[in-house]
């Protein structure tokens, strides 16, 4: 039991990397388990060059509660089938999680460098947290922004995910599903998916179902007739035919208008019913169906469009004006198929209170230092001007901020480039949340992330804060995200100081 229990739930915290073990083994050998450490999980760019939408922060608020309420006997079991120090296993084995986590909520959108989670705690605990951090917000901001682009691109026609079979495996069906659901889609195909986050799951009908039935037009009537006579008084009374298994249009929606009269169901019928195309041109046969619908007094049938869609082809058919009222994307969203490796890192900022940064010839690694929130800014009309990036403790622009003065805005690269927001013609929002305070899980902040429709309907509020510049889906217009003066101060003068000692 104890072996069976720790495979489906402590895993999660100890799917790791070796190295983190080996690190902590050296921290716990030179006394600096309690050092307390402040990481940042963070990304440096998106596919676009624009934002990303949250995901995952329920997940890794779990793996603190599975850490916690592991028992000892467990973890040290756990441990010392995998790591040889015996005095690490016992450390290990009587560890919980005591510290901090500060994140973004699911929902929240966000841009490149930004902390989307903070961890403070003593280093091992900061520490062996990393990759089962990263392995959960990778797949899941991946997915989610991925489904922000498809339904910006199909709006204001729905989308729903469908993708489980081509996913990365099980947990990344599950969990993969509900993210795309919080970036923007309305429905998905997933049972377990709708078991663990209370999201209703649908579905229409394959072409084995039809096969099964036997070859041809006859067949294919049967199917339909067998399928509506069984489905129509179900709770998911949602009645959508296959028609191409045949033929589109000289087979496949004839045989669906007939199916459909001749069990009585019309524009009467109070369950959604209609037609999915899967293959074929999706623009030309949906036009046709429509018309031909529409002939037979079916007009309020849906037609559903499927096929390895993405956001490139959802435009091509809405700019051919396609008769569409659902687009069904699989893969393009189940793996994020354009852009499939996220990117995001997990960096340290501080260690005991003293800011730490990271260096490298390219720019977009080098870190932004010390213990941060953000705020988003609005101007006054409301709209999101710009984030600002500050430091917790003694920051003069988060003063000014919180106390509604006059603001500067500045852009790290360029000194020249800077505004500033008068007192009364701005507004803000901080959008670092505490979900955790010396290692209790603040339930209030978790329950808001256990209703999923929730945070999708917070995402796509704030989307509405930004201009419609920022939402292109090529080359949208640069959105600023700026370093306090006291930040960008410090990040400076911690260059400044390698620099010097480069020299010297």
């Amino acid at each position: 039991m104890i072996k069976e229990n720790i495979l489906t739930e402590f895993a999660k915290v100890i799917n790791s990397d070796r190295y983190q073990y080996t690190e902590s083994d050296v921290f716990l050998m030179e006394g600096m388990e309690n050092k307390e450490a402040v990481f940042d999980m963070y990304f440096r760019k998106t596919e676009d060059g624009g934002f990303a939408v949250v995901s995952g922060i329920q997940e890794v608020i779990n793996l603190i509660k599975i850490l916690n309420n592991t028992s000892e006997e467990e973890k040290k079991y756990y441990f010392s089938q995998i790591i040889e120090e015996e005095h690490l296993v016992s450390f290990l084995s009587k560890m919980t999680f005591t510290g901090d986590l500060y994140a973004m909520r699911d929902g929240e959108i966000v841009y490149p460098n930004e902390p989307v989670i903070t961890i403070k705690a003593p280093l091992i605990q900061a520490k062996i947290l990393e990759t089962p951090i990263l392995n959960i917000m990778n797949m899941q901001l991946a997915i989610a922004t991925k489904a922000s682009r498809i339904t910006r691109a199909a709006h204001p026609i729905p989308v729903s995910s469908f993708g489980s079979r081509r996913a990365h495996g099980f947990d990344s069906a599950v969990a993969g599903t509900k993210a795309s659901i919080i970036g923007g889609c309305v429905s998905h195909s997933n049972l377990v998916t709708e078991y663990k986050y209370n999201v209703p799951s649908v579905g229409t009908m394959s072409h084995s179902f039809i096969q099964t039935f036997g070859v041809g037009k006859e067949a294919e009537i049967k199917a339909f007739n067998a399928f509506i006579k069984h489905r129509q008084n179900r709770k998911q009374n949602s009645l959508i035919l296959l028609i191409d298994t045949y033929n589109t249009i000289e087979i496949g929606i004839l045989n669906a208008i007939k199916a459909f009269k001749e069990n009585n169901i019309d524009d009467s019928y109070n369950g959604i019913y209609g037609v999915r195309i899967d293959s074929g041109d999706l623009a030309y046969l949906s036009k046709k169906c429509r018309t031909i619908l529409d002939n037979a007094g079916l007009k309020k049938a849906k037609i559903f469009l499927t096929n390895s869609l993405n956001e490139s082809l959802i435009k091509s058919l809405k700019e051919q004006e396609a008769a569409v009222d659902l687009f069904g994307v699989g893969d393009a969203i189940a793996v994020s198929k354009s852009n499939p490796c996220f990117g995001g890192v997990y960096k340290i900022v501080e260690i005991d209170k003293e800011p730490v940064i990271k260096l490298s010839e390219d720019v977009i690694k080098i870190s932004n230092p010390g213990f941060k929130e953000v705020y988003r800014i609005f101007d006054h009309n409301h709209e999101a001007y710009a984030d600002l990036i500050t430091l917790v403790n003694n920051d003069e622009d988060k003063d000014t901020l919180l106390d509604r003065e006059d603001l500067v805005i500045r852009d790290e690269k360029y000194e020249f480039k800077n505004s500033t927001l008068k007192k009364e013609t701005y507004t803000f929002k901080k959008l670092t949340k505490t979900f955790v305070k010396n290692g209790i899980v603040n339930e209030k902040e978790y329950s808001i992330l256990l209703d999923i429709f929730s945070s999708r309907e917070y995402y796509l509020e704030s989307l509405n804060d930004f201009s419609r510049e920022r939402k292109r889906l090529e080359n949208p217009h640069k959105y600023k995200v700026d370093l306090s003066k006291d930040l960008l101060k410090l990040k400076y003068s911690l260059i400044k100081k390698i620099k010097q000692e480069i020299k010297n």
